[in-house]
């Protein structure tokens, strides 16, 4: 069964399992298949770099070492801030009802950039949420990053929209100048040709 997040609007809780959209369930895919003169379909797989090896798809995985080569896991890492000290965890957004009190205007929900959306199916729900846009911070699997989470009614449905708000610098020119329309032209002065100059 899939995990539920539970909202919490004017004392009254609403839970609900989020449905992350996949660009490719919206648009479609293509998967290129490679088959033997059989029929066959091939499998991919790597070369060691000194050819010795051959290694099968799902064969290699990224992974940090330690300074004498030693594999480490990535629980026992501690990540830490620009002012050297360690980042707190954060719990998941799953672990806790999700208080929603704090709004925002649509200006502040269009300037970020968008890591995630999910499709939430609770029409008591969205009827409690109307027309504001809710703000909270939300992480799916804990740790020490989250995100800003918006909770939106559109024409499609109810979403959660989580990513990171961007600063978008207002360009423009340095100095205003005005465009003069009704200067006329100089009229081009035409140099006659006098052939007794050749």
């Amino acid at each position: 069964m899939a995990k539920e997040l539970i909202f919490k609007i004017g004392g009254t809780d609403y839970s609900a399992a989020p449905v992350k959209l996949e660009r490719k369930k919206i648009y479609g895919w293509t998967d290129l298949v490679a088959t033997t003169k059989d029929g066959e379909v091939c499998s991919s797989a790597y070369l060691s770099p000194d050819d010795a090896l051959i290694i099968p798809s799902g064969g290699l995985k990224q992974g940090t070492v330690d300074d004498s080569g030693r594999w480490v896991e990535k629980s026992s890492l501690t990540a830490y801030g620009e002012d050297d000290k360690p980042l707190p965890l954060q719990p998941s957004s799953f672990d806790a009802p999700i208080e929603l009190t704090a709004t925002a205007t649509a200006e502040e929900f269009l300037d970020n950039d968008w890591e995630s959306v999910y499709q939430i199916v609770n029409a008591d729900l969205a009827t409690a949420v109307g027309d504001k846009i809710f703000k909270f911070e939300f992480s799916y699997r804990g740790g020490v990053n989250h995100n800003d989470a918006y909770l939106l009614n559109t024409p499609a449905g109810l979403f959660l929209f989580a990513g990171d708000k961007q600063e978008f610098p207002l360009v423009s020119l340095t100095e205003e100048t005005t465009i003069d329309d009704n200067e006329e032209e100089p009229a081009e002065e035409i140099d006659e040709l006098d052939f007794s100059m050749f």
